[in-house]
C-alpha cells in the first residue's frame, strides 16, 4: 500500500502539465523544474483520495534566501481559501438556529451596520447572499500587509475604507439580481456577525468550532502569528520574487483572507466538508446545510463559500486564494472524495498551481477537470483585428474593462487590476479564445459589422465573466 501511493506521488512530481495543453507539444514537467522556472521557493501539497489524505508533502524552501525545507507542519497564508472555512462557521450557527441566513445583517450587527440605499431598501443584505457573493457588495479584496511595523487596518478601517486601509468604503451598489460578483467585503461583515452574535473573538469561534474538533493544529486566524507557529511558517514573495520583510503576512480581513494552515490541515477540512455533504455521522454540519453549501445559487457559479462545479460524478467545490506573498488552490469531488490542496509561498505560484493539479488531475483520473488538448488556429492578419478593443467587464468581477490589442502580430488581452497582467491569447479550431492562466475559455458574439461585440468567459460549463464592446483601440 505504501509503495502505491509513494509511486502516485512520484507520478505527480514527475508529471506535472501545461495550464492549457495544446496538441502536438511537449506536455509533462517535474516539479523541482517549475519551482525553478517560475522563481516560487516553496510548495505544499496534499493529495485526497477516496475521502481520504493519500499523500501530503512539502517540496522547496520556505524562504528564497534561506535553505529552510517546506515541510508538512510549514504553514503557509491561504488567502481567500480562508472564505470556505468562514462559511463553514456561519452555517454551523445557522444549524444551530442561531442565526439565519435569509436575515437583515444589519439586525445581527452591534459595533457597524451595513450603509442603507435604495438597493438594500429592495433588498436587504443576508449572510445568504454574502457566502454566495449575490449581495452587490464592493470590494473584491484587501490583499495583505507586510509585517514590517508599518500601520495595519482593523476591520472598521476595511469597511470604512479609511486609513490605513487603501480600499474604498464596502458598499451595495447594485441591485439584487441573482447574479454573483465576488467581494471580500462581505465576508468581513460575516465576521463581525458573528463576533457581534456569539460575544467573542472570530479566531476562537474558528478554533473552538472547527480547528479543534477537526485537530487541525496548525490552523490559525490570530494576527500577528501564534508565536508557536513562527518557527515553521513559509515566507511570502512578491511580484519580483523577493520575500517580504518581516516573512510572514498580515491579514485584517481574517474571514476574507487571514488563515494560516497548512496542506494537510485544509484537506481535512475539505473532507469534513463532504462528510457532512454525504450525511456522516459526527459530521461538522447537518446534510440539509451541507448540500446548500454545495449547491449553486441563483444565476451565480458560488453555492454557500465555495464554487460548486460540474454534476453527478464530476461535481466537486474549490477555492483559491490569492495576495501579494502567496497563491492557493483547492480542489475536492463530492462523490468519489478525491481531491487536492496546493499551498505556494510567491505571487507566481499562481500559475504553479495550476500545472500541479493537472498532474494530479492525470495521475488519479479527475473526471471532467482538464480541458482537452487544443488545437491551434493562428490567427490571420485580416481577422486578428476584429477581436481589438475595449470591453466593459458586466458580470463576474468589481473592475470596469477587458482590453484586446495586437502587437507584432500576437493578440493580447489584460483586465487593469487583475493579477495575471497581460496575456498573449489563443484561439482552437473552434474559435475559442484561451490563454495560459486557467482552465478558462472565452466564446465570442460578432456584431453587424463582423468585429466581435462581446465576450463570454467560461470556467468549465459556467460562465464566469461576460464584457461587451465599448470602443476599438
Amino acid at each position: 500500500m505504501r509503495d502505491e501511493v509513494q509511486q502516485r506521488r512520484e507520478a505527480v512530481v514527475h508529471g506535472l502539465l501545461p495550464i492549457m495543453r495544446i496538441a502536438d507539444q511537449p506536455f509533462t514537467h517535474h516539479l523541482d523544474d517549475r519551482l525553478v522556472h517560475y522563481g516560487c521557493p516553496g510548495v505544499d501539497i496534499a493529495v485526497m483520495r477516496d475521502g481520504r489524505l493519500d499523500w501530503a508533502n512539502g517540496f522547496g524552501r520556505r524562504h528564497a534566501d534561506r535553505p529552510d525545507a517546506v515541510g508538512v507542519d510549514t504553514v503557509f497564508m491561504v488567502a481567500s481559501c480562508s472564505k470556505p472555512v468562514t462559511a463553514m462557521l456561519v452555517l454551523q450557527q445557522a444549524d444551530r438556529g442561531v442565526i439565519d441566513l435569509d436575515t437583515d445583517v444589519n439586525v445581527y450587527l452591534r459595533r457597524w451596520q451595513v450603509p442603507t440605499n435604495e438597493f438594500t431598501a429592495e433588498q436587504p443584505v443576508t449572510l445568504r447572499h454574502i457566502l454566495s457573493h449575490t449581495a452587490g457588495l464592493t470590494v473584491n479584496g484587501f490583499g495583505a500587509t507586510a509585517n514590517d511595523g508599518r500601520p495595519v487596518a482593523d476591520e472598521f478601517d476595511l469597511l470604512a475604507g479609511r486609513p490605513p486601509a487603501t480600499n474604498a468604503p464596502v458598499v451595495v451598489d447594485k441591485a439584487y439580481d441573482g447574479t454573483d460578483r465576488y467581494s471580500g467585503g462581505g465576508y468581513v461583515i460575516a465576521q463581525l456577525v458573528l463576533e457581534d452574535v456569539l460575544g467573542t473573538t472570530f479566531d476562537r469561534i474558528a478554533d473552538e468550532h472547527l480547528f479543534g474538533p477537526l485537530g487541525m493544529t496548525r490552523s490559525s486566524f490570530v494576527h500577528p502569528l501564534l508565536p508557536r507557529l513562527r518557527d515553521d511558517v513559509a515566507a511570502g514573495h512578491g511580484d519580483d520574487g523577493r520575500p517580504h520583510p518581516g516573512d510572514w503576512m498580515i491579514s485584517s480581513e481574517r474571514a476574507a483572507g487571514g488563515l494560516f494552515s497548512t496542506a494537510r490541515d485544509y484537506a481535512t477540512f475539505l473532507l469534513a466538508c463532504r462528510d457532512a455533504w454525504s450525511g456522516a455521522p459526527g459530521a461538522v454540519l447537518g446534510r440539509t446545510l451541507a448540500r446548500e453549501m454545495m449547491t449553486r445559487h441563483a444565476l451565480g457559479v458560488f453555492g454557500l463559500g465555495v464554487k460548486v462545479m460540474g454534476s453527478g460524478s464530476t461535481a466537486r467545490f474549490n477555492h483559491g486564494g490569492s495576495n501579494d506573498g502567496y497563491q492557493s488552490e483547492t480542489n475536492c469531488y463530492l462523490e468519489s472524495g478525491d481531491g487536492a490542496v496546493v499551498l505556494t509561498n510567491a505571487v507566481s505560484g499562481i500559475y504553479l498551481f495550476r500545472e500541479i493539479l493537472n498532474g494530479v488531475a492525470d495521475v488519479y483520473g479527475w473526471p471532467g477537470y482538464m480541458p482537452a488538448p487544443k488545437r491551434l488556429q493562428p490567427f490571420t492578419e485580416d481577422d486578428v483585428a476584429r477581436y481589438v478593443g475595449e470591453y466593459r467587464i458586466e458580470l463576474g468581477i468589481e473592475l470596469p474593462l477587458l482590453k484586446v490589442w495586437v502587437d507584432d502580430g500576437r493578440l493580447y488581452h489584460q483586465i487593469p487590476g487583475l493579477r495575471f497582467g497581460v496575456q498573449e491569447v489563443f484561439r482552437d479550431t473552434d474559435g475559442v479564445l484561451f490563454d495560459q492562466t486557467g482552465p478558462f475559455e472565452t466564446r465570442t458574439v460578432d456584431g453587424p459589422d463582423g468585429r466581435v461585440h462581446a465576450l463570454h468567459v467560461y470556467e468549465g460549463d459556467v460562465e464566469i465573466i461576460r464584457a461587451t464592446r465599448v470602443s476599438a483601440v
